[in-house]
C-alpha cells in the first residue's frame, strides 16, 4: 500500500509526528513503498524537498526529521535496522564552525562625542559573526564605509574620501541599488562586492581594526518573516498536542507523559525563538549568518550591530539618519563615508569552535551463501544546506534550499533500489550482504561517510563496492556520468554491458576521487561508482526544486543503478581495486549557447554549420572557420570546445580565434542561455 505522504499543513506534521514517537509500530505502516519505483522516487523527493524541512541542515532540527523518515522508509522495505548497537543509526559528530563561549565577553561599547557611552551586548543591540576573529578586543575611533565597496569596474569607492587606519569601520550589508534593476552593480542579482567576505577583506586592506556590520531593510524583513514562521509553526505544533492530550485516555500514562515532555519542550524553544526574533526585528545578524572565516577575515573581529543603533550613532556625531543616508547612496550611487567625530568603540568577541551530532541511518539487507560475508555499500547523503549561509550559492540569501537533486534525488534513488533489491535477491541462492546508508554532514566535508569508514557495521576490508549517488535528478541530452569506472578491474565493462539495455550516453571517469561520500571509501580501499548527472544553476540555491526533477529519466537510472547493483551482488569474482588519478574535475551540465555545430577535418575542428541570429552568428563565425583557440584554450578537438563551453555561463563574454583562407581572425561575443 502506499504511504501516507505528510501534508503541507504544520499541524499535520506535528501530529503525524507525536503519533511516530507515541506509536513505534506505526512509522513502519506509514512508510510501506509504494506501489511503482517512479511513485516511490516522487513520494520521497516530495517530502525530503518540502519547505517543511528546511533545506535538512545539520544544524536545524529538521534533519532529525528526515533521519526518521529514512529509518521508517527502511523498515518498510524489509530491511534490518539493528546494525548500530541494534539501532539503524550511527552517531557522528560534525564541525559547524563557531559558538558563544561567554555571554559576557561580547559585546561593544560606543563613546560618544558628548561623553556619553552606549553599551552593546549580545542579544541586545549586537552579534559577534563566526566569520571573523574568534577572540579578540579592539578600540579604535568608528568610521562609516558606506557599502564598504571599492570597484574600479563601477568606479565607486566608499574609502576614497576616508581614512580607516587603525579604526572601527561600520558598513552597509548587500550593495547600492539592490533592487534597482538599472543599479550599476546589476540589482537583479548579487555581484561580489555584496559578499560579507569582500567588504571585510577590503576593509583590512584599508586599515580596519574591526568590521561591524549593519543589515539592509530588506533582509531584516525577510528575517523577521522567516522567524514568525516558525513561531507559528511550532505555536500550531503545541495545539495539536494538547488537543491530542485531552483526547488521549487517563489510562495512557506513558503516551500523556510523552505528550506534556514534547509541550515543554516546544515551550522552551518558542522562549528561544522570541529572543531571535526581537534580534531580527532591530536587524542584528546570526551568529552564522555571514558565512564561516576565510584567511583574510578571520585577522579582525567582526559583528553585527542593530539598524538603531547604528543610526544613533550617525546621527549622535551630527551626520544624517540611517535610512537617510542608504536612500541618498542608492539614488546617486555616489559614497556617503564619513568618520564619526569623536565617537569610538570597543569592540570584544569571544567565540569558539561548535559542534553538533547527526546521524547515517543504515539499513541491511543481509546476504546469502557463500557471497554473504562481503557487503556492497550504496549510498546516498540526506542533508543539505538548510536556509542558506553556509555552503550555499546565494550569498546573504535566507530561504529553504530545499535540495531536491541535492541530494533528495540520491537518497530517493537509494531507497528505490533498496525495494527493487529486495524483492529481486529473494530468489537468488547466494548473494552479497548490501548496507544502504543515509550520510550526513556530507555538505560539511564528507563527514558523515568518513565516520562510517573508520568505523564500519561490518569489515571494511570485507566491503568489496560502493555505490554513490549524489545529484542524479537532473539528466539533460541524455548524458549520464559515471565516477570510478577505473577503480577496479571489470567496472568499466559491467556498467557499458548494463547500459545496452538503457541507452544513456555514458561521460565515464576512472578515478574514484571527488568532492561526494565514495571518496572516504576509495581512500581505504574500497573500489567505488558514482552516479551523478552533472551540476546545474540551481545547485545549492533555493532553485532547486522538486519541480525540476526529471522522473522520467529518474526512474530509469534508478533501474539501470538496481541491474549494475544486482550484477555486483551474485557475481563470483570480487571486483579487484586499482589505483587512479586523484585530479577530478566535477562534470557541469552545459547550459550556455554558442550556436555552432563542429567537427574535425584533416585534424582541425571546422565550423560545419551556424544558427542564424546565435552567439556565434552575431559575433561573424562562419562556415569552414577552423578554430584555433577560445579564450586561452587552444582548441585541437570537438571536445576541447564543448568542454570550454561547458564550463562557461550564459552572458559570459567569448574570443575565439580562427582560421578563414590564408588569414586569422580573432571574433568575439556573448554567450546566450540554451534553449
Amino acid at each position: 500500500m502506499p504511504y501516507f505522504r505528510l501534508s503541507a499543513a504544520p499541524a499535520l506534521s506535528a501530529l503525524l509526528s507525536l503519533l511516530l514517537m507515541l506509536v513505534p509500530w506505526l512509522g513502519a505502516v506509514i512508510a510501506q513503498p509504494p506501489v511503482t519505483v517512479t511513485d516511490s522516487l516522487r513520494d520521497d523527493i516530495q517530502f525530503l524537498a518540502s519547505d517543511e524541512l528546511r533545506g535538512r541542515s545539520v544544524t536545524d532540527e529538521t534533519i532529525v526529521v528526515a533521519r526518521d523518515y529514512l529509518a521508517d522508509r527502511m523498515r518498510g522495505i524489509g530491511l534490518q535496522m539493528d546494525s548500530v548497537d541494534g539501532q539503524p543509526f550511527q552517531s557522528v559528530k560534525i564541525a559547524i564552525g563557531s559558538e558563544v563561549r561567554s555571554a559576557d565577553n561580547n559585546q561593544c561599547r560606543f563613546q560618544l562625542a558628548d561623553g556619553n557611552s552606549i553599551d552593546a551586548k549580545l542579544g541586545d543591540g549586537f552579534g559577534p559573526l563566526a566569520i571573523g576573529q574568534e577572540v579578540g578586543s579592539v578600540t579604535g575611533p568608528v568610521v562609516f564605509a558606506g557599502y564598504g565597496i571599492t570597484s574600479a569596474t563601477h568606479s565607486y569607492d566608499d574609502f576614497q574620501s576616508i581614512n580607516a587606519q587603525d579604526s572601527i569601520v561600520m558598513v552597509l550589508r548587500k550593495e547600492p541599488g539592490s533592487s534597482d534593476p538599472d543599479s550599476p552593480f546589476d540589482g537583479v542579482k548579487n555581484t561580489r562586492h555584496a559578499y560579507f567576505a569582500t567588504k571585510i577583506a577590503n576593509a583590512i586592506e584599508h586599515g580596519a581594526k574591526a568590521v561591524l556590520i549593519v543589515n539592509d531593510p530588506a533582509s531584516t524583513r525577510q528575517t523577521v518573516e522567516k522567524e514568525q514562521q516558525r513561531i507559528d509553526q511550532e505555536e500550531d505544533r503545541k495545539q495539536t498536542l494538547a488537543k491530542l492530550l485531552v483526547d488521549l485516555p487517563a489510562e495512557a500514562v506513558k503516551n500523556r507523559a510523552a505528550a506534556e515532555a514534547k509541550i515543554a519542550g516546544i515551550d522552551q524553544l518558542i522562549k528561544a525563538m522570541q529572543a531571535d526574533l526581537d534580534s531580527a526585528q532591530r536587524g542584528v545578524l546570526g551568529l552564522s549568518e555571514a558565512g564561516t572565516q576565510t584567511n583574510q577575515t578571520k585577522m579582525i573581529p567582526v559583528a553585527s550591530i542593530a539598524r538603531d543603533l547604528a543610526d544613533k550613532l550617525l546621527r549622535s556625531s551630527g551626520q544624517p539618519g540611517l535610512e537617510q543616508i542608504e536612500k541618498q547612496i542608492d539614488e546617486t550611487y555616489q559614497p556617503a563615508s564619513r568618520a564619526l567625530d569623536q565617537v569610538t568603540a570597543t569592540v570584544s568577541v569571544d567565540l569558539k569552535p561548535a559542534a553538533t551530532v547527526s546521524d547515517n541511518v543504515i539499513g541491511r539487507l543481509p546476504g546469502k551463501g557463500p557471497l554473504a560475508s562481503q557487503v556492497v555499500v550504496i549510498g546516498a547523503h540526506y542533508d543539505h544546506v538548510g536556509m542558506g549561509g553556509y555552503a550555499s550559492m546565494a550569498p546573504g540569501t535566507i530561504a529553504v534550499h530545499n535540495g531536491a537533486d541535492d541530494n533528495a534525488s540520491g537518497t530517493a534513488t537509494m531507497l528505490a533500489c533498496a525495494g527493487e533489491l529486495s524483492k529481486r535477491l529473494s530468489t537468488a541462492p547466494s548473494h552479497r550482504t548490501f548496507l544502504f546508508i543515509g550520510f550526513t554532514g556530507e555538505e560539511r566535508g564528507l563527514v558523515g561517510s568518513q565516520t562510517y569508514v573508520e568505523n564500519p557495521v561490518l569489515p571494511i576490508e570485507n566491503t568489496v563496492a560502493m555505490i554513490n549517488l549524489d545529484m542524479v535528478g537532473r539528466l539533460r541530452d541524455n548524458e549520464l556520468t559515471i565516477y570510478g569506472t577505473g577503480t577496479a578491474d571489470g567496472l568499466d565493462a559491467l556498467v557499458e554491458s548494463v547500459n545496452r539495455g538503457f541507452g544513456f550516453d555514458l561521460f565515464k571517469v576512472a578515478s574514484g576521487y571527488g568532492p561526494s561520500d565514495h571518496q572516504s571509501f576509495y581512500r581505504v580501499g574500497v573500489p567505488v561508482l558514482f552516479f551523478f548527472t552533472g551540476l546545474h544553476n540551481d545547485y545549492h540555491r533555493p532553485s532547486d526544486d522538486f519541480d525540476k526533477i526529471d522522473f522520467g529519466n529518474l526512474t530509469r537510472l534508478t533501474d539501470m543503478v538496481s541491474e549494475v547493483a544486482f550484477q555486483l551482488a551474485v557475481r563470483s569474482q570480487r571486483p579487484s581495486y586499482a589505483e587512479t588519478d586523484a585530479r577530478v574535475e566535477i562534470r557541469r551540465q552545459m547550459t550556455a549557447f554558442l550556436g555552432i555545430r563542429i567537427s574535425v577535418r584533416s585534424g582541425v575542428v571546422q565550423v560545419t554549420e551556424v544558427t542564424e541570429g546565435g552567439p556565434a552568428s552575431i559575433a561573424g563565425l562562419q562556415i569552414d572557420d577552423q578554430i584555433q583557440r577560445i579564450g586561452k584554450s587552444t582548441i585541437r578537438t570537438t571536445a576541447d570546445v564543448l568542454s570550454w563551453v561547458r564550463n562557461h555561463l550564459p552572458g559570459d563574454e567569448f574570443e575565439i580565434l580562427v582560421r578563414r583562407g590564408t588569414n586569422q581572425i580573432t571574433l568575439r561575443g556573448k554567450l546566450e542561455k540554451r534553449p
